[in-house]
């Protein structure tokens, strides 16, 4: 096969078989309905559906309803069966299986521990529980994944995520947490979710804790609302931050282009979730052909594949249909850039350059 020849003629398959890295991708974006059906079935826990078939059907006609009743009832479901810390082992467990067939050989996970206390109010599922710690919840999923990993072969990091809309002394006491857990492969404390309504200078304080402290920090940034550009600086500037998630308008804007060219900021670039959440009409809109030409650490990730309904691999096979200047050395090159961006030490990243390379030669 010929590593350059144009993407419009590469399979979804030669894209599956090759090794990956994803960097931003959030556990309860990616729970099976099968998963999910049985830890309800174990748990005695009521769901709107008789068996995992008819889940499916749920959550295809949540998002036929649109984003807001995804987000709010999707979400919501998916997060109420992660509530003790048997239920978040098995989920990060089959969510290194996911990778694996994926054949994802590297992730960075996300998750914010605040929605896994044992409180949820999703149809009671949480009602009555303990409360779990929010170092127990990490310290459950990071136990998932590493028996994940033994099974699989698969690696994977964690990063800690704040849900913005939580009060900043919330946000503090997750950093905190992430800080104590940093043995249990917590690489980074991460911002995520409304970025129109929640500004990161919200969580300025929560951040500082990690500033000195070997986390990294990656923030979402230049997603959603209307000031993209103001929050993508203060997440550079006062948040300090390593990568950022989405900051899909870097391209557009020279200044900022210019700053995490400088400062050597990864871009966690998620297009096919962009494309699903309809905050762009074109994957030409992202401008990743000038992030690539220019050299910025633009890397290509999933997001919530199980939640919106693809792989990483759709993704990288829907973006070069589109951007179809990518080739399979385009598509290795962005998987140097995630390993190059990932948070592992130099040592790791250059293993696992080396074994991107032995994927993509085609001699």
């Amino acid at each position: 096969m010929d590593k350059n020849r144009n993407a419009g003629a590469i399979k979804k398959s030669e894209i599956k078989i090759r090794p990956k890295i994803d960097l931003h991708r959030h556990l309860d974006g990616d729970v099976k309905t099968e998963v999910l059906f049985n830890l309800a079935r174990k748990n005695k826990i009521h769901l709107p559906a008789k068996n995992s078939r008819e889940l499916a059907e749920y959550f295809k006609n949540l998002k036929n309803a649109g984003l807001a009743n995804l987000f709010r009832e999707g979400f919501g479901l998916v997060t109420s069966l992660m509530q003790t810390p048997e239920n978040l082992e098995i989920t990060a467990y089959e969510e290194v299986r996911n990778l694996n067939k994926d054949n994802i050989i590297y992730a960075e996970i996300q998750f914010a521990p605040q929605y896994h206390t044992g409180e949820s109010v999703y149809y009671n599922h949480g009602e009555g529980g303990q409360k779990n710690s929010y170092e127990e919840i990490i310290k459950s999923v990071w136990r998932g994944l590493k028996h994940g990993e033994h099974d699989f072969g698969v690696k994977t990091n964690l990063i800690i995520d704040i849900g913005r809309e939580a009060a900043p002394e919330i946000g503090v006491e997750v950093a905190k947490a992430a800080i104590k857990c940093a043995q249990y492969n917590v690489v980074a404390l991460g911002l995520a979710t409304d970025e129109a309504n929640f500004p990161p200078e919200r969580h300025r304080q929560a951040f500082q804790l990690t500033f000195g402290t070997e986390l990294k920090r990656s923030v979402h940034a230049g997603e959603f609302g209307s000031q993209l550009h103001k929050n993508i600086i203060t997440s550079i500037n006062e948040l300090k931050a390593d990568r950022l998630g989405h900051a899909r308008i870097v391209s557009q804007y020279e200044d900022l282009l210019q700053k995490i060219k400088e400062k050597n900021i990864g871009i966690e670039s998620c297009p096919e979730s962009n494309i699903f959440t309809d905050l762009i009409k074109s994957r030409h809109e992202i401008g990743i052909k000038r992030l690539f030409e220019e050299g910025a650490l633009v890397s290509i990730n999933s997001d919530d594949p199980a939640m919106f309904g693809y792989t990483l691999t759709d993704t990288i096979y829907r973006l070069c249909k589109e951007e179809t200047w990518i080739d399979m050395e385009g598509i290795r090159k962005l998987q140097i850039n995630a390993a190059m961006s990932s948070f592992l030490k130099q040592d790791e990243k250059e293993a696992l350059v080396r074994l991107i390379n032995k994927g993509y030669d085609t001699n």
